[in-house]
């Protein structure tokens, strides 16, 4: 997030991509079930180590396997779902990195054949025999995320990896007119379609999962989200934002809408890379200070009361502009322990320094080893558009009170607020040099909303999660980013 007229960089968030990824999380040990759960799957995988990770591996596969029986014959005009013709393999990456070859055994697996290091943090389906591969070694991508998150993120990455499967069994890879964006987001809508399934009980290894696990996972998945891109060509797989808004349409809507006719010209992508080379070596966060300043040149609510002003007047209305303060809590907060919130009576946004501060420094990133690949996860990195969406959320309050006097209490509320939040974030992710904006997003913002959705926003020292789960606030965030602020 940067001021309009100013040209900071955004420094790189060092972050692995690896191929085909799809992490998620659980607060769970890695290799934990409840007693509801299936016995350990019995599947066939070269290399298998008999270790917790592979076992989860062939848990999450063999429920993936069970999704694709039932669903694949629904989009392939009844055909039945064929087995994995080149097999599994798990891989030990640290030995690769070392050697630069992979094992024996594993030389069979035709991309391996090709390129031994690219399995190093990775796991991928490889469209040159119809096998799925990954790096199990302990230090590295996979095993670190699956340690801190549990084993439903290692079940989201596995229903990613067969989405491919399925693209390729339905020939899309053959397509000339697709980007590797487009089938990477076809593979996040299966995953979801997958998690849909889940939820419902279906997942005979996964029967304690639940919404709340879910959101869990989906804030996972930004420690595996792609880097920010440094040109167009480095574009892969999509940003947090436009990964997590895949895989909630998938839940949304099923695998009948991930791979049908329609999927990729419904798509729309917010990823870019940075600017220049400026934005690429430097920082663009704006420091928090310049945030919370109660000065009234404070550039954030400057712009923030410019796009109500400007959205009240198209409907004929009139919006007071919103001020901020800093207090403990809200004066006008009947909530035990808020410290951020929205009064009406004063038409005033107030703000904890301490709990601002832990909302700016939010966001979740992987710091990588480019020669051992081995892996650190990072908590608690800065972040500036993840307080700066709290903000907005709060504006939308304003907007349902002076503009419909409607109540701020409940899940309908908060979740109006974010949607509102989403068509604020659209009108401000736009070209440095767009008239009218004091404010404008850089290339990591979405991704610092999108994690403040699912963490911040709901933590009882802000609005709460007033029966809403993350997820229902993603939904609300995509909802008005994409279709504006009639839909809310």
């Amino acid at each position: 997030m940067r001021e309009h007229w100013s040209a900071p960089g955004k420094g790189v968030l060092a972050v692995l991509a690896a191929v085909g990824l799809l992490a998620g999380c659980a607060q769970v040990v890695d290799g934990a079930a409840s007693v509801d759960n299936a016995r350990n799957a019995d599947i066939k995988v070269v290399g298998d180590s008999g270790g917790a990770f592979d076992t989860s591996v062939k848990n999450s596969l063999s429920d993936v396997f069970d999704f694709w029986k039932i669903e694949f014959p629904k989009i392939a005009g009844g055909k039945a779902f064929e087995p994995l013709k080149g097999g599994l393999y798990s891989v030990d990456g640290v030995k690769v990195a070392e050697t630069k070859e992979v094992p024996t055994e594993a030389k069979a697996e035709a991309c391996m054949a090709k390129s031994p290091t690219f399995i190093i943090d990775n796991g991928a389906f490889c469209t040159l025999d119809d096998s799925i591969s990954w790096d199990r070694a302990p230090s590295h991508l996979f095993a670190q995320l699956a340690q801190k998150y549990g084993t439903l993120m290692v079940a989201l990455v596995f229903a990613h990896e067969m989405g491919h499967a399925i693209s390729y069994r339905l020939n899309i890879f053959k397509r000339s007119d697709l980007r590797t964006i487009d089938t990477e987001s076809q593979a996040d809508c299966a995953a979801g379609a997958w998690a849909a399934w889940a939820l419902k009980g279906n997942a005979a290894h996964f029967r304690d999962f639940t919404p709340q696990k879910l959101d869990d996972a989906l804030e996972g998945f930004l420690d595996g989200r792609d880097s920010t891109p440094g040109e167009l060509d480095d574009i892969s797989h999509g940003n947090g934002f436009d990964r997590l808004s895949a895989v909630a349409d998938g839940i949304d809507k099923g695998a009948s809408y991930c791979y049908s006719d329609g999927y990729f010209s419904s798509r729309t992508y917010t990823e870019r890379p940075f600017r220049d080379q400026q934005e690429f070596e430097g920082g663009d966060n704006t420091p928090i200070a310049d945030i919370l300043t109660l000065d009234p040149q404070n550039s954030f609510v400057r712009d923030l009361n410019r796009f109500w002003e400007a959205a009240a007047k198209s409907i004929g209305k009139s919006f007071n502009p919103v001020k901020i303060a800093e207090a403990d809590s809200p004066k006008c907060g009947s909530s035990a322990g808020s410290q951020f919130g929205y009064c009406p009576d004063d038409n005033t946004v107030y703000f904890n320094p301490k709990f601002a501060q832990e909302a700016y420094n939010s966001l979740p990133t992987v710091d990588f080893d480019s020669t051992t690949g081995d892996v650190t996860l990072r908590e608690n990195q800065p972040g500036d558009f993840a307080l700066g969406v709290m903000f907005s959320i709060a504006w939308g309050m304003a907007v349902r009170h002076q503009l419909f006097d409607r109540s701020l209490d409940g899940k309908d509320a908060l979740l109006a607020a974010v949607c509102y939040t989403g068509s604020y974030a659209k009108n401000v992710n736009v070209p440095a040099d767009t008239p009218g904006r004091i404010i404008v997003l850089s290339p990591a913002d979405l991704d610092e909303a999108t994690s403040s959705m699912l963490g911040q926003v709901g933590r009882p020292q802000a609005f709460g999660a007033r029966g809403s789960t993350g997820l229902d606030r993603i939904q609300a965030f995509v909802k008005g980013y994409r279709g504006g602020l009639s839909v809310c």
